[in-house]
């Protein structure tokens, strides 16, 4: 059975695998028993054990993590934060300001599990580095999915005295979507809820009203979606953000917000994640592909196959939907003018989960219907942010680890052509541009305006800096 005794002992001699399987092996007994002992997993991932004296702490987080650390040992929930300070730095200043930093985050307490948090608050994670346009896919695993992730996007023509090449470029030339990520394995659990996949901020500081122009833009927005089944709440603001189970703010979807999604039965090879999947036909199993199928066709496929999803068969996941309107490397909407993505999320990372929500069998309708992390268990968190902006606050709540040797080429060296910008309000856009109306509103479409949390406003913070409250909260 699972216990501290048994982990720490495993941890002290040094035997990772053992310890993994102490931590695991709770998964052989009934799924009755297994519910009942999870109700008291959460307490010994509080960050204050996390640092408590005399903890073993093994090696070093961010060597060779494969080989030393595994997801979910004792001494990868360890969390010292200048460490983690050291690695993500490291890995900002070697991929540069033209990169994109991406992360797998595991250690998601399951649902009822978790701690209660504020709103933009959680316990000690892992955040797995995932390298961009690897020649494999990077492997991942949380409590309820296990495989691999492969995040592929276009890149600059190289300079004359450059030796990087992307392993993808032909790929992206015969295409208009600029990013694509791909996800293959298996799911650990059957859903008993229903699943979502989209964008979940974790991480933002909601110690803040939202703006008048932002419910604008929903309201306009929501109007250009009605074919997609979608969720958007904007959480839970302000004093309501400081109460325990705190709802956070959301977009997201059905499963069919995956492009394509490819299933392989057990016996069967799945196809190679770095190859060409579009074209792959039934080869490697049944192959549903939004823009073939059309929404209402496929979305009506994936919500069958939900149902009926097996834990021993391969998923092959893809998403590339938004890309030709997203510049994650610049950090920009492009819709029709260049709009900075800080203004929208300030120095925080964006986070696209996979997670299943379990609603309560009492209680009123909108209660029901809120997304809260007492309800969830996260199958995929995937976090990132671009070179273009700063996010100096991840240390303080995230253990960040290096991605195993030997993927292939990773990201491109930066080439100087984007410069770094640490200011939500900063102007973004070229010159070039010319002065148009879309333009004029994109000045103002600010999810979260400066003034919103000003002193004047008794809503808020009661004239407190927000920033300043969340600091002193973390």
């Amino acid at each position: 059975r699972r216990g501290p005794g048994t982990r720490v002992a495993a941890a002290a001699t040094n035997d990772w695998s053992a310890a993994m399987r102490s931590c695991c092996s709770h998964r052989a007994k009934a799924p009755e028993q297994d519910e009942e002992d999870d109700a008291n997993w959460w307490p010994w991932t509080k960050p204050k054990r996390l640092s408590r004296p005399g903890t073993p702490t093994g090696p070093s987080v961010g060597k060779s993590p494969r080989a030393l650390v595994r997801p979910g040992s004792v001494a990868a929930r360890v969390h010292n934060e200048a460490k983690s300070r050291e690695v993500m730095n490291r890995h900002v200043e070697t991929a540069g300001d033209n990169a994109l930093h991406f992360y797998s985050v595991c250690d998601i307490p399951g649902a009822g599990r978790g701690p209660p948090c504020f709103a933009g608050d959680h316990a000690i994670q892992q955040a797995w580095q995932v390298p961009p346009n690897a020649l494999q896919g990077v492997p991942i695993e949380t409590e309820c999915f296990v495989g691999k992730l492969l995040l592929m996007y276009r890149t600059p023509p190289p300079s004359r005295s450059s030796s990087y090449r992307n392993p993808y470029e032909e790929y992206f030339k015969t295409r208009k979507r600029n990013w694509e990520v791909r996800v293959q394995g298996r799911f650990k659990r059957v859903p008993k809820g229903d699943m979502f996949i989209g964008i979940v901020l974790r991480d933002f500081n909601y110690n803040q009203a939202v703006a008048g122009h932002s419910k604008l833009v929903k309201k306009a927005g929501m109007a250009f979606l009605k074919s997609y089944d979608l969720y958007l709440s904007w959480g839970d603001r302000c004093a309501e953000s400081r109460k325990l189970d705190a709802e956070l703010s959301h977009l997201v979807t059905g499963m069919s917000g995956w492009d394509q999604i490819i299933i392989t039965e057990k016996g069967r090879t799945p196809p190679n994640l770095s190859g060409e999947l579009q074209s792959a036909g039934d080869a490697f199993g049944l192959n549903f592909e939004r823009n073939k199928m059309g929404l209402d066709s496929y979305a009506q496929a994936v919500g069958e196959m939900f149902r009926n999803l097996s834990t021993e068969d391969t998923y092959t996941l893809c998403f590339w939907g938004v890309s030709q309107v997203i510049d994650l490397i610049k950090w920009q909407f492009k819709i029709g003018t260049s709009i900075s993505m800080a203004r929208f999320f300030e120095d925080s990372p964006i986070h696209v989960a996979m997670y299943e929500l379990e609603r309560p069998a009492n209680g009123d309708d909108k209660d029901r219907e809120r997304h809260l992390e007492s309800r969830k268990r996260y199958y995929l968190d995937l976090m990132f942010w671009s070179g273009a902006v700063q996010c100096p606050e991840l240390p303080k709540t995230y253990i960040f680890v290096d991605a195993p040797t030997g993927l292939g080429p990773g990201s491109a060296p930066t080439n100087g052509a984007h410069r770094r910008s640490t200011s939500p309000s900063s102007s973004v856009g070229s010159a070039e541009e010319r002065p148009s109306l879309l333009k004029a509103w994109g000045e103002k479409l600010r999810w979260i305006p400066g003034y919103t949390c000003s002193s004047l406003d008794e809503r808020c913070c009661q004239g407190t800096d927000c920033r300043s409250v969340r600091r002193a909260r973390q």
